[in-house]
């Protein structure tokens, strides 16, 4: 299961709602094990150009989006970069393609590894 929060939510009242707060409330109410991670531009490596602040919105709009139109037989999806467009890729098939990744790789088979990587990874 995953929790997105935005950046800069609040409460009725007003308070911040973080993710450790939230992860603690997960932890504590439900028992769950519980990870927070804030990605940002640190993940992508340097300071944010505007690119970068327009393609963290368009990927945003387009999880949410999933979020709201999903139901319970919904398969997972993960928000990707196609082009310049926010696409839902099938969560389970980019899990397989990476296993494969992994299985090329450690049968030295190089090119067929690239290939599985995509077009941007060449």
């Amino acid at each position: 299961n995953i929790i997105i929060v935005a950046e800069g939510a609040i409460d009725r009242s007003g308070k911040p709602i973080t993710c450790d707060l939230i992860k603690q409330l997960v932890s504590k109410k439900l028992g769950f094990d519980t990870r927070a991670t804030v990605l940002g531009h640190v993940q992508r490596g340097g300071t944010p150009s505007a690119f970068d602040r327009i393609l963290a919105s368009r990927m945003g709009v387009e999880a949410v989006m999933a979020l709201l139109e999903a139901t319970p037989d919904t398969p997972a999806c993960v928000v990707s970069l196609s082009g310049n467009m926010a696409v839902r890729l099938p969560l389970m098939e980019c899990v397989q393609v990476t296993k494969d990744v992994t299985t090329a790789m450690s049968e030295g088979r190089y090119d067929d590894a690239v290939k599985l990587r995509g077009k941007s990874f060449e």
